[in-house]
């Protein structure tokens, strides 16, 4: 618990280690107080002493002007390291590290600016600033320690304890982080270099239950120094005695618990120590299996965390959902310290995320409400300052916790940091009103309304100071005045009516409820508003009305209302149908298209392929093209056309009929097949005619139905019927059937010479209409 109290107060104190020049008398612990980071050393700088040059002012005033503009101070910073001032580079590091103190890397720049200039003890201030800030960041709690291992002479007395002391500030705060291998095998080294076998003994042990990503590698080394030293150099008094307890030694004489280590190690036997050994493995490859366990359940989450820290920038939707089941697995497993470092890790990457902040808030408000309190004034003061909705939640958990005065302070900040918000106004007026403080309230609604920037805004705080007055003060009178006076500097506001309205009907005055309705009726408002307000007249008269008159009239109006909303919906669309007709209009009023638009009463003309085929060609007067339901006419100059007769409006036949049958002509059979008897007389192929493919239509081929084809099965084609033929002797040799066709092939014998010399390949005949 002593690492979950220092993570939710976000203390983090280290020790001022001596460096090679210091005395052994000056070896003291600096507090939060005496770094450099605190306000007081702060003020005392000046930091507005510091002579800028003309450029560097520039970034300086672009960064403060807009603090949460990142590269703003990245371009300052960079700018200051430039000109090599370090009284600028202090100024430009500070200011850009309170505004975003979780950027780990800027602090490591910062501590190698200080330390480039040979300012070890800056250098070691500002790293104890920023593991304050970042209390889980192994990367910069170990670039803390490799920076004393360097910089401090461990041979002066206190300074092995100083970083141990360190270490285990170090280990308490981010030692059960997933990635922390780094930092337990510094501290490790650090020990078994100094030969406290111990320490590192105890030290294996405490890793080999935390589910870390080299769990296996921890657990191997650990195996190496039991098998390596005596259990003696590495168990403590009391370890040790459980041990000899719990196997047989072989002289019972011996007294763990009062002798000393060097008479134990001299009493025990080769055989006992072996036996010691081969215990301390089983114990300990007990507790790897369970950890290997929990290592397998969180693995998937961690390998899906692509950041470990902050990035300006934003993260993806799937990073953030792990976070999210990641959270919700932990808090699932009910481990209370697991639970508070998977939240800090969270929220080094999500920082900017309200989400997890309040997440975080409602587990620690079921644990502790200081803790709950601590994060909020974490989130709100030094993270999200601009948060209104984060800062808005902390004001309810104060005021649900009973911290008035915090949840009022709390909302007065944020609308002096954010002005002119109507939430936070409005939050704060209800806070006055559910603590009994209305005229407070009322005060607060007054101010808002007079000093609002825009007719409307006026308009809405307005109504809602009716609305108190009318249902919490019980003063219809004084929200009535309050309406009328608003009304007359803006009588164009539907909502100031509708309001007035409602007051009025309250008060049960039907004068005035009359007046009402026609004051709003005279105005210029929306007719759909005039129609609810009238609505709302005939229904209170006709439950509270005295004079049928009044109703009546009220009725008229009404009715005349509706009339007139018709007679403009019909010229809407009749100015919407005038519009069409003008556009049909203009897409015909081309001269040359001609449009006829068929009907059922009128048949379509029929044209046979006979008449078409005793139809010169050379005679006729316009081109025609035709498609369904119309008939586009491109005008020619020929002589008029004659009327059309009746019979040349003879429906069309819905099947083709078929040529009569004719004696066989010796014409070629290409000529037959694809070009016609006559070129005049073949019919002309129109392509707007065709009909269109669709291959969605189409029937698909499956390959697993078709019919395999057997060439052994196959049936052999005889060419010459007139004799038997077999194909597995060959063709028979005769001259007369190679000279010639037979003389029974039927009616191929008259086309015999056109299938021997066959016409060239036309390419056209799949356009052809035959």
């Amino acid at each position: 618990m002593a690492e979950t109290s220092r993570l939710q107060s976000g203390a983090c104190t280290a020790g001022s280690l001596p460096s090679t020049s210091q005395s052994s008398q000056d070896c003291d612990v600096l507090t939060t107080e005496d770094c450099s980071g605190s306000e007081d050393e702060e003020d005392s700088k000046g930091p507005d002493t510091v002579v800028m040059s003309p450029d560097l002012s520039t970034y300086w005033k672009a960064a403060v002007n807009k603090p949460n503009d990142f590269n703003a101070w990245g371009k300052l910073i960079a700018f200051a390291e430039k000109e090599k001032n370090l009284e600028s580079c202090r100024k430009s590091y500070d200011a850009f590290l309170t505004c975003f103190p979780l950027s780990h890397i800027f602090w490591k720049k910062y501590a190698d600016l200080e330390q480039n200039h040979g300012n070890t003890e800056e250098a070691e201030k500002i790293f104890i600033r920023a593991v304050k800030a970042n209390p889980l960041n192994v990367t910069l709690w170990t670039s803390y320690i490799l920076f004393l291992l360097k910089n401090v002479n461990e041979n002066l007395p206190n300074s092995a304890e100083g970083i141990r002391r360190v270490f285990n500030e170090a280990i308490e705060l981010c030692g059960m982080e997933y990635y922390s291998d780094d930092l337990w095998n510094l501290y490790i080294d650090h020990e078994v270099k100094h030969n406290n076998f111990r320490e590192a003994m105890q030290l294996l042990n405490r890793i080999l239950k935390i589910p870390t990503q080299r769990y296996q590698v921890h657990f191997e080394r650990l195996k190496l120094l039991i098998t390596s030293h005596s259990p003696v150099e590495l168990l403590s008094l009391e370890e040790l005695s459980v041990m000899c307890s719990k196997v047989q030694v072989e002289n019972d004489q011996v007294a763990v618990e009062d002798s000393p280590l060097e008479e134990v190690a001299v009493s025990l036997s080769e055989s006992d120590v072996q036996k010691i050994r081969q215990l301390m493995l089983y114990t300990m490859e007990q507790t790897h299996l369970l950890n290997k366990v929990q290592v397998q359940e969180r693995y998937a989450f961690e390998e899906n965390i692509k950041r470990l820290y902050f990035v300006p920038l934003p993260l993806n939707v799937k990073q953030l959902q792990n976070w999210k089941k990641y959270l919700m697995f932990e808090m699932s497993r009910g481990q209370h310290d697991r639970i508070v470092v998977l939240f800090e890790r969270c929220l080094m990457p999500c920082v900017m995320y309200e989400e997890f902040w309040l997440m975080y808030t409602q587990y620690m408000e079921g644990q502790s409400v200081e803790a709950a309190r601590t994060v909020f004034e974490r989130a709100c003061r030094t993270h999200l300052p601009l948060k209104f909705t984060l800062h808005l939640q902390w004001a309810f958990f104060e005021e649900k916790h009973g911290e008035l005065d915090s949840a009022r302070a709390i909302l007065r900040n944020l609308e002096k940091v954010l002005p002119g918000v109507v939430l936070v106004r409005l939050r704060l007026v209800n806070f006055e009103r559910r603590n009994g403080n209305l005229d407070e309230a009322e005060r607060l609604l007054r101010e808002s309304a007079q000093n609002s920037s825009s007719p409307d805004m006026a308009a809405f705080y307005t109504i809602k100071l009716a609305r108190l007055l009318l249902k919490l003060k019980n003063d219809p009178e004084k929200a009535r005045d309050l309406l009328m006076e608003a009304i007359k500097k803006e009588p164009t506001s539907p909502y100031l009516h509708q309001c007035l309205l409602e007051i009025e009907i309250s008060r049960d005055c039907v004068d005035d409820v009359i007046k009402c309705v026609q004051r709003a009726m005279n105005s210029n408002i929306e007719d759909t508003i005039k129609g609810t307000l009238s609505l709302k007249r005939l229904e209170y008269l006709e439950d509270n009305g005295t004079c049928v008159k009044s109703l009546l009239n009220a009725y008229d109006e009404h009715r005349t209302l509706l009339k007139q909303k018709e007679l403009k919906r019909k010229e809407n669309a009749g100015g919407e149908g005038d519009e069409s007709n003008k556009k049909a209009k203009t897409e015909s009023s081309d001269p040359s298209v001609k449009v006829n638009i068929s009907t059922p009463e009128v048949p379509k003309p029929a044209v046979s392929p006979v008449a078409s085929s005793t139809t010169n060609t050379s005679t006729t007067e316009s081109a025609t093209q035709k498609t369904e339901g119309l008939t586009f006419t491109k005008p020619v100059q020929s002589k008029p056309q004659q009327t059309p007769t009746a019979k040349d409006y003879a429906p069309r036949p819905l099947i083709q009929p078929d040529f009569p049958p004719q004696a066989p002509q010796p014409v070629s059979l290409a000529n037959n097949m694809f070009r016609g008897t006559n070129h005049q007389q073949r019919m002309h192929f129109n392509p707007q005619q065709r009909m269109h493919f669709n291959p969605q239509q189409r029937m698909h081929f499956n390959p697993q139905q078709r019919m395999h084809f057997n060439p052994q099965q196959r049936m052999h084609f005889n060419p010459y019927p007139g004799m038997p033929f077999n194909p597995h002797q060959g063709m028979p040799f005769n001259p007369h059937y190679m000279s010639g066709p037979p003389q029974n092939y039927g009616p191929w014998f008259q086309n015999f010479g056109g299938y021997n010399n066959p016409p060239p390949w036309n390419y056209n005949r799949f356009n052809s209409p035959f």
